[in-house]
């Protein structure tokens, strides 16, 4: 996956998702495996960037004149 540069609002997501798993898996004040941390961004990234083209999508919808 290319590199893009985050929001301040998708920063926080991906932010909470760790913390989320991290809590899911047991870990209070620990650090994620790096593993698991790839994996969490990989599937944080793919839902910002399906949400970027749907709004894409739906903004060229609108934009079309019939």
């Amino acid at each position: 996956m290319p590199h893009k540069k985050l929001t301040a609002a998708e920063e926080k997501r991906l932010a909470d998702a760790f913390a989320a798993q991290a809590v899911a898996m047991g870990f209070s004040n620990k650090k994620l495996p790096r593993e698991i941390k790839q994996q969490v961004r990989q599937r944080v990234l793919q839902a910002i960037q399906a949400e970027h083209h749907r709004r894409q999508e739906y903004e060229t919808a609108e934009n079309t004149y019939t």
